[in-house]
């Protein structure tokens, strides 16, 4: 089976926020580790290679397989930046996942209409999230994407129509009354714990519209009381009446109280209040009725509610589970990431074993130099299939191969990997700085 992430809505980008969008999916992508690999065959040997996103030549995709924090591949995604258009296949449900969501919940932030992401067609949680898209961009994300649970609803696939949008945790969030309660009237065969908890606590409300509610559907009781089938003749004139505002056209006492409660409520209650008492489809009486210039919710002032509440920043270190002596590949000398004293002390061993090695004379030529690499990344890979060694210290080396340090270096990595642990967090973290040319040179000196 697997895990599938997606998007329910139009994920069309506008021209003008295209540019800012196209950076802000690359930092995520980037910051979230996401990679490619690369596969050279030299000397009778094939290697995978770690690279940042790249487009292939011809084509407009920028693709991804990896995740560094999750040290795993997945199937291939795609980003296309001309058409902003991100896909995905399956995605595990660790740290490749995590980062894929955060760009699929983006777009709910910059298309021009309603949309949500979800994961095997579930709307899922996405507070951390959007917490850490707020730490990326410093913007102020909110939550209101859950706010209007009918909203939500009506882009579900039939067969997620059962889920219980109210249980998504909304604290901070101010709901959309009307949403929640045109959602509870819908779905009350899922919610009827939920629709009857609304329809008692407002059973002393009066000029609520929950009352408007409760008083339609006993005027529909009252008018098919002595129905033994649904007398569709009454329903077509109730149709007709509310499509021409006309309550001439109504014969009965309980069809005008059932108009007269109907055009101050939302067209999806009022279809759905009429579906019922006649045993109609929903859908279909809601797609009759919404031509006719229907705004119940404009009897009712839902003005001045206090907007949502920002997310709070969730950093990096938080989102993917890591910590930042696992960050090596990101490092910058002006940057954020600030390594443990464990961690330098480390790194200076490191520095003096490869002194040592590069001043012990033995050296290796132009020719012994990459067979020994290549030897030692393809007996890597077969010991510990998840370690790979970046694409830019591969062709650094081999550019350098009669360096005395180099040298040194590939000798070291050669020794670690004959330790044939199988996770070997020194290991990979040697790997991630041969790979960062300037911690390289700060960290050990070439």
């Amino acid at each position: 089976m697997g895990t599938f992430l997606g998007y329910f809505g139009d994920k069309t980008i506008p021209e003008d926020k295209r540019e800012e969008f196209n950076q802000r999916v690359l930092t995520i992508l980037d910051q979230g580790g996401i990679m490619d690999q690369e596969m050279i065959c030299l000397l009778g040997r094939r290697l995978w290679l770690l690279t940042p996103p790249q487009a292939m030549p011809g084509l407009d995709t920028i693709l991804f397989c990896y995740n560094y924090f999750e040290h795993d591949t997945w199937e291939t995604g795609g980003y296309n930046p001309l058409l902003c258009s991100f896909s995905t296949n399956k995605v595990g449900w660790r740290q490749f996942n995590r980062v894929c969501s955060a760009v699929y919940v983006l777009y709910e932030f910059y298309t021009q209409t309603f949309g949500i992401a979800n994961e095997d067609a579930h709307v899922f949680d996405a507070r951390e999230i959007i917490g850490w898209l707020n730490h990326l961009f410093g913007s102020g994300y909110d939550n209101s994407r859950i706010s209007n649970p009918w909203r939500i609803y009506q882009l579900l696939p039939d067969y997620r129509q059962d889920d219980n949008l109210l249980t998504l945790p909304n604290e901070g969030v101010t709901m959309d009354p009307l949403g929640v309660l045109t959602y509870l009237t819908v779905t009350r065969h899922i919610n009827a714990a939920g629709w009857q908890r609304v329809m008692e606590l407002s059973s002393d409300a009066p000029h609520t519209i929950p009352d408007c509610i409760r008083r339609a559907e006993q005027a529909l009781a009252k008018l098919t009381a002595e129905d033994k089938v649904p007398d569709l003749n009454k329903l077509e004139q109730l149709m007709n009446s509310l499509k021409t505002r006309d309550l001439d056209l109504l014969t009965d006492d309980a069809q005008t109280c059932f108009a007269v409660m109907a055009v101050m409520l939302p067209v999806e209650i009022a279809a759905k209040l009429l579906a019922d008492a006649f045993s109609q489809d929903f859908e279909s009486l809601l797609e009759e009725l919404r031509p006719f210039d229907w705004d119940g919710a404009s009897a009712w002032n839902f003005e001045g509610l206090p907007p949502s509440k920002p997310v709070a920043p969730v950093d990096t270190n938080d989102f993917l589970g890591c910590s930042d002596d696992d960050r090596i590949p990101w490092w910058t000398p002006d940057g954020d990431i600030h390594f443990s004293d464990e961690m330098n002390t480390w790194l200076a061993q490191c520095r003096s074993e490869l002194e040592a090695m590069a001043r012990d004379g033995a050296t290796l030529n132009r020719s012994e130099l990459p067979a020994l690499l290549v030897r030692t990344l393809d007996d890597l890979e077969k010991r510990t299939p998840a370690e790979y060694a970046f694409r830019e210290m591969f062709y650094d080396f081999m550019a350098h191969a009669e360096s005395p340090m180099v040298q040194a270096a590939v000798r070291f990595l050669h020794r670690m990997s004959e330790q044939g642990q199988e996770i070997n967090v020194p290991l990979r973290r040697y790997l991630a700085v041969l790979g960062n040319l300037p911690l390289r040179e700060k960290a050990f000196g070439f």
